[in-house]
């Protein structure tokens, strides 16, 4: 294997491990035909509290699990979702939902599959009129609460707010382009203050809100924004334009091209971090990569031709 890449600079260098994850023979995150559509790829992933990362792909074993060093461990959900298969998330009891805009569901799981819930009748989409869950949902973010919010995506447009039991808090919303519209609810964030982070995807921005659904802002830093991270002291974006790395009140910190280090490495659909605040990304070209801090003082090392 040849040597990781180093990329960054000061306090935010990172070893980038393109095909992190190491596959069984004859596995892969997809179809070999990237024209079929949905595109077949890893679209989103999670890490578990004792560290095991799972990464959801539109692909025949659709839940894969893997260790930190990206060695495989088992995999779940063959022949349960559908080929738009969208995201995956885990909460504080280490349950992984998955949200399906195929089927119109999202479900909660146990770490090892078994069905737990699921919000939303599989394969009856909600009238796109009225802005009832679900149509197309796309992910799924949990507040301090236990209430979780889930971005209702590719044909709602709406954000909605539910209880930890699954009962229904509050939606906001709507197609548009102005405050509080949407073109596609990508995906969905919270922060450290519980504020809403929505992937505006095809207007091009991030719109941030109250745990209410009062508009707060507009980000609008980002070629299609896919998907939105938090860390300790930091945002991580993820798009068509590459990664970008930001201060809590979005000050820019560091931003990686989508052609860096060499082209089309960084073209991202999901990205998530891990503990120690490393970065794992899920790519449209069906690669999941994975960017480690590193400490002490290392030459970078550059992309051969």
């Amino acid at each position: 294997m040849a040597d990781d890449i180093i990329i960054g600079s000061g306090a935010h260098r990172y070893s980038f491990r393109r095909n992190w994850a190491k596959l069984p023979r004859w596995w892969g995150f997809g179809a070999d035909s990237v024209e079929r559509r949905p595109p077949q790829t890893a679209v989103q992933g999670a890490v578990a509290a004792n560290g095991d990362v799972y990464v959801l792909a539109r692909a025949e074993h659709p839940v894969l699990v893997f260790d930190a060093d990206g060695n495989f461990i088992t995999s779940w959900g063959e022949g349960r979702f559908s080929p738009f298969v969208h995201g995956l998330t885990i909460d504080a009891k280490g349950h992984v939902w998955i949200t399906d805009s195929g089927t119109h569901t999202v479900v909660e799981h146990t770490p090892d599959g078994q069905v737990l819930r699921t919000l939303g009748i599989k394969d009856y989409p909600a009238p796109t009129l009225y802005g009832f869950p679900f149509n197309m949902p796309t992910g799924v973010a949990f507040a301090a609460d236990g209430s979780f919010y889930i971005s209702d995506g590719y044909g709602n447009r709406r954000v909605h707010h539910f209880r930890a039991n699954g009962k229904i808090i509050r939606s906001w919303g709507g197609p548009g382009t102005g405050p509080g519209e949407f073109s596609i609810v990508h995906y969905v964030g919270l922060d450290a203050k519980g504020q809403v982070y929505i992937c505006d995807r095809e207007n091009q921005r991030i719109q941030i809100f109250s745990p209410r659904g009062k508009f707060l802002a507009e980000w609008k830093e980002f070629d299609m924004p896919s998907d939105i991270a938090f860390g300790r002291e930091s945002i991580v974006v993820g798009g068509r334009d590459g990664l970008s790395i930001w201060t809590p009140d979005r000050q820019p910190i560091i931003r990686f091209a989508a052609d860096e280090p060499h082209k089309g490495a960084l073209n991202i659909h999901g990205v998530w971090l891990d503990a120690d605040e490393n970065i794992y990304l899920a790519q449209f070209d069906r690669t999941v990569s994975k960017l480690t801090r590193v400490t002490g003082r290392t030459k970078s090392k550059k992309a051969s031709s």
